[in-house]
């Protein structure tokens, strides 16, 4: 069976706002917190858009999780901690984030600091099981530049930067202002604030995002912004990936992936996640000799001491004993 990933429950947030630590507002459906609740059919696709205000010492922080849809944040005021499986960074007011869906990310080390932070999930995710993203039809005035969104943010893989001059910053304070209400223009004022933020975000991420003719829309890049999150974290490496799994977070096809993996690595996409496994396993071999060889097999995702022994004898011509005593 595949990896079957589940959105954030937030229960962090949900519990610090019952502790009065810090307050929500926000616009929501299914899990996601937030006092307005979005009716099924108001902008399909938009999971939550909101804030929240910590004030005060927090308690609290967002561990490592995922979301179904594409994360954008930004920091209105405070410090905050943001991380991915690759990096982290210290965010500051101006601090926009952008995680791609279910890719991995935590707010806080481990506590958050008090601030202010808007956020906005929007599942683009097709349903239909294609490879391709899909904007909801009420983003953007027509398809071509639906298209061109989703081509910047998967050709960029970029999870941070800063808006230099805050053009963004006196817009987004003023639209967070009306959000706690229920005004018959809600949705109207809704729309406008995802469409402002994804073409201002996608302006500057598309000063980075090079034109290339063997891969137009950025499936290549997603792929190998994947496999470099595995080399990243023996969490993520270790994950019960299939073929299947690994497409679908790719949001490409088998057949695509397969040949994508043969063409940029000589090799298959489970044969590539085990060789990331190995690396990491030769690594704790050295750097961690008290832990016996079976809990480090099993740690970077190996089902067992005796299979772990076999790949990484016949992958390095030597054992992980000897390995370990080189």
């Amino acid at each position: 069976m595949g990896t079957n990933y589940h959105p954030d429950t937030c229960d962090a947030l949900v519990e610090a706002e019952a502790r009065r630590e810090v307050k929500i507002v926000a616009h929501a459906r299914k899990q996601y917190p937030g006092p307005h609740r979005l009716p099924a059919q108001r902008l399909p696709g938009l999971q939550t858009i909101g804030y929240w205000d910590a004030r005060g010492p927090q308690n609290w922080g967002l561990p490592m999780h995922r979301n179904e849809g594409i994360e954008i944040c930004y920091l209105l005021n405070g410090e905050m901690n943001f991380r991915t499986d690759q990096l982290s960074w210290d965010l500051k007011p101006g601090s926009i984030t952008v995680t791609r869906p279910w890719q991995r990310h935590a707010l806080g080390n481990p506590q958050i600091k008090s601030g202010c932070l808007f956020w906005m999930i929007l599942d683009v995710e097709n349903k239909a099981e294609t490879r391709d993203w899909q904007f909801p039809s009420w983003v953007a005035p027509d398809p071509e530049t639906r298209l061109e969104l989703l081509r910047i943010f998967r050709k960029n893989q970029l999870c941070h930067f800063h808006d230099e001059n805050r053009s963004m910053m006196d817009y987004l304070s003023q639209a967070c202002q009306r959000l706690d209400s229920e005004e018959n223009l809600m949705s109207a004022h809704l729309a406008a604030i995802v469409n402002h933020v994804l073409v201002n975000v996608a302006r500057q991420l598309s000063a980075d995002v090079k034109e290339e003719p063997q891969d137009p829309h950025g499936f290549n890049q997603t792929i190998y912004q994947f496999y470099q999150a595995l080399e990243f974290s023996v969490e993520a490496a270790a994950e019960h990936w299939t073929v299947k799994s690994i497409a679908h977070s790719c949001r490409v096809g088998v057949t695509y992936l397969t040949r994508t993996c043969r063409e940029m690595f000589n090799t298959t996409p489970i044969e590539q996640v085990i060789r990331i496994r190995l690396a990491h396993a030769m690594r704790l071999l050295k750097a961690e000799p008290q832990r016996t060889v079976t809990d480090i097999a099993l740690s970077t995702g190996f089902s067992s001491s005796q299979n772990f022994a076999t790949r990484f004898k016949k992958h390095y011509q030597r054992s992980p004993q000897q390995a370990r005593q080189a």
